[in-house]
């Protein structure tokens, strides 16, 4: 299944110059304008003196590409124009694949963003940027489409376990200030 899509989306590429230029674009620099989107954020998070959601939005990242860090270890699938003939857009270097860096930076952003700040519609659009980005590194012939979901997931879950984290700090302070007034 994972090859059959990887072929299927990199045969329409070589087409088209136009859907050419725009999946390498979205594959190679999409990427900058979400990292200016999310340094925003961030600088008008510090601005606002809102560090908790600064901490929070940060301990999601660093959660992210800790389990990248780990999965890329684990994980040795070689890069798809290694095994296959495809039309490669994008010159790469050969190495492992899964999960997608660039689709795992982009989740790691939008889903912490979207669940951990203020900035939910923000949030909600860089994720999905971040299916974009994985779908065009796909087209482009440097990532599986399996490598993809794995960057989305991989995104999604340091959000959710700082998420997770949040609320169990959450409720263990509301407990203690409950249990010292009575």
């Amino acid at each position: 299944m994972n090859t059959n899509l990887l072929l299927a989306i990199n045969g329409w590429a070589g087409h088209n110059h136009l859907l050419d230029a725009i999946m390498v674009f979205c594959a190679v620099y999409l990427i900058f304008i979400v990292f200016a989107a999310a340094l925003g954020c961030v600088i008008y998070l510090a601005y606002q003196r809102e560090w908790r959601e600064l901490i929070y939005f940060a301990a999601a990242l660093v959660v992210s590409f800790a389990v990248l860090y780990l999965l890329g270890h684990f994980v040795n699938e070689n890069r798809p124009f290694v095994t296959y003939h495809l039309h490669q857009l994008v010159a790469h270097a050969t190495g492992k694949s899964f999960p997608s860096d660039h689709t795992t930076a982009t989740a790691a952003i939008g889903f912490a963003l979207l669940l951990l700040t203020r900035f939910k519609k923000i949030g909600a659009a860089i994720a999905c940027v971040a299916a974009l980005i994985g779908f065009a590194r796909v087209f482009v012939g440097v990532h599986y489409p399996f490598d993809i979901v794995g960057g989305l997931f991989v995104g999604l879950a340091g959000a959710l376990i700082v998420l997770l984290a949040k609320k169990l700090l959450t409720k263990n302070a509301t407990r203690r200030e409950y249990h010292s007034k009575n």
